[in-house]
């Protein structure tokens, strides 16, 4: 069964570039999320820069195959190395003309296509409005005749989509071998059997779509695109583990896991304090450390760490994946030494804070700060108010994909955040006020950092507001502050940001609340 299909798809596959022309100037390529427009130079090297709703802009390059025409290799465009599609430097990118479609294959060494950027005339808003419209469609209606996208295979698990792989297939009444596939379709009233396998002619996107939903299943789930609208994630990655519901410190610390949902009730309020003073809860326990400074290890097992700071213990995380806090109504984290973080994070990819205020007892200076992150990938604040008074909202270093909806960051007795060579930080609909004394957002070597519907507002008057040695992206925002700083680094195309000089400027309430405790 399997080589008959390899084989069809491969004998079809090799027709895909045999009249496809190279990528025109300033043409447009739309991938259910970003949409890039290219600059060709005299080499035929094609440079894409994208838009979005709500994560600002990237970029990625397409290297001429010399000979080759619509043939193309990845590349980079920062100096990380990084790519934000699905791919990695040096695959093959095919430009394929065929069946009245026209669109980008990115393809891994095995020559699966596993992304794909169609070409289109729109404007980024039309783009978003006709993906709603056309997601709306029943799935199978999509599998048969519409070019599937990450974005819209995120919403189903890996086991959704090898259903939804064979069902393609099964709609032509392809014959399994598989028990629990015969079974499956065996119950759908559409399918009939054929009596041979080989009779079965698949269209370009039914053949496309079989390689992308082959390609999405294996991707590691921590690297899926698992969000199902712009607003990024509000039903992302769900737990396996369901809900562990806590009330004291001792529960917390040992609920803490992979793949879960750990949630503060109603009116707790913990102070982790009480419990990363207790050296006999972390030393020689396993899964938990008592360290002097807590390194990246490069391992993969989560360790539950009190670290020794100036003036007491704070809580690391490291390794963690897919854990979420989140609190009920009226819940929140604070810790007593100033020089901590409240919670700090080293390599951990798709952690989620939600509907949390979270703190410090006393003010601080020097070090420490409310959230910490070193390293990891696609990491979440929503509806969070994170006060001072340690020395910055949030520090991330080497961080990827950092996300924060809806938060406030407020009272933070050095700055608002520092960036460090992250790549991909997002804050949308964000409210800074009353942060003082320094340098208020530091931005250092940290590319595609996007502030969208975020306002700045009574915080130090003497201090810049941005220091930043790499562009950066306001999208309507409001900004009250004397000193603006980084100015030059603002890129903001056609975006409605509003700037005012008085420091002591206080906007009025907004349409939709943000922060903790808000529907």
């Amino acid at each position: 069964m399997l080589r008959a299909l390899v084989l069809l798809i491969t004998i079809h596959c090799s027709l895909f570039t045999v009249s496809a022309q190279d990528i025109k100037d300033e043409s447009r390529w739309w991938d259910g999320k970003r949409l890039y427009t290219a600059t060709v130079d005299a080499e035929g090297n094609v440079r894409m820069d994208g838009e979005s709703e709500d994560m600002g802009g990237d970029s990625f390059q397409l290297n001429k195959v010399s000979g080759k025409n619509g043939q193309y290799t990845l590349a980079s465009t920062n100096s990380h190395g990084w790519i934000f599609i699905r791919g990695e430097v040096g695959w093959r990118v095919d430009h394929v003309q065929q069946d009245g479609m026209d669109f980008l294959a990115v393809r891994k060494p095995n020559g699966d296509c596993c992304y794909t950027l169609t070409l289109t005339p729109d404007n980024l808003k039309n783009c978003v409005a006709q993906r709603k419209i056309i997601e709306d469609r029943e799935v199978s209606w999509m599998l048969q005749n519409y070019l599937l996208d990450t974005r819209y295979l995120g919403r189903f698990s890996k086991p959704q989509l090898r259903l939804l792989r064979n069902e393609i297939l099964a709609r032509h009444g392809w014959k399994f071998q598989s028990k629990d596939l015969q079974e499956y379709f065996g119950k759908q009233k559409w399918y009939k059997p054929v009596a041979d396998n080989s009779s079965i002619k698949l269209s370009l996107i039914e053949m496309t779509n079989i390689q992308l939903l082959k390609s999405e299943e294996a991707v590691e789930e921590d690297n899926r695109v698992r969000y199902e609208n712009t607003e990024v994630a509000e039903k992302m990655m769900e737990p396996v583990d369901g809900i562990i519901t806590v009330t004291t410190e001792a529960q917390f610390i040992n609920a803490l896991g992979n793949d879960r949902v750990i949630e503060l009730g109603e009116d707790v309020h913990l102070n982790l304090s009480n419990i990363l003073e207790r050296e006999d809860w972390f030393s020689g326990v396993p899964g938990r450390a008592w360290v002097t400074i807590a390194e990246r290890d490069g391992g993969d097992q989560p360790i539950v760490i009190s670290e020794f700071t100036n003036d007491g213990q704070q809580l690391v995380l490291r390794n963690f994946r897919n854990l979420v806090i989140r609190g009920k109504h009226n819940s929140s984290i604070e810790v007593n030494p100033r020089y901590s973080f409240c919670l700090s994070y080293i390599d951990c990819d798709g952690c989620k804070l939600e509907n949390l205020t979270i703190g410090h007892t006393e003010g601080g200076y020097c070090d420490g700060g409310v959230i910490g992150y070193k390293g990891g990938n696609r990491n979440f604040i929503f509806h969070c108010d994170l006060y001072g008074c340690g020395t910055y909202g949030i520090v991330a270093s080497e961080t990827r994909e950092l996300t924060v909806h809806d938060t406030n960051i407020h009272d933070c007795t050095y700055g608002i955040m520092e960036l460090w060579d992250c790549l991909g930080v997002t804050f949308k609909s964000c409210d800074f006020f009353s942060n003082r004394e320094y340098d208020l957002i530091s931005n250092k070597g940290s590319e595609y950092t996007t502030f969208s519907d975020c306002r700045f507002f009574g915080n130090w008057a003497d201090a810049p507001l941005f220091v930043s040695d790499e562009d950066f992206m306001l999208i309507g925002c409001e900004v009250y502050h004397p000193i603006i700083g980084a100015q030059a680094r603002i890129v903001a195309p056609e975006h409605d940001n509003k700037f005012g000089d008085d420091a002591n400027y206080i906007p009025g309430p907004r349409k939709r609340p943000i922060g903790p405790d808000v529907e």
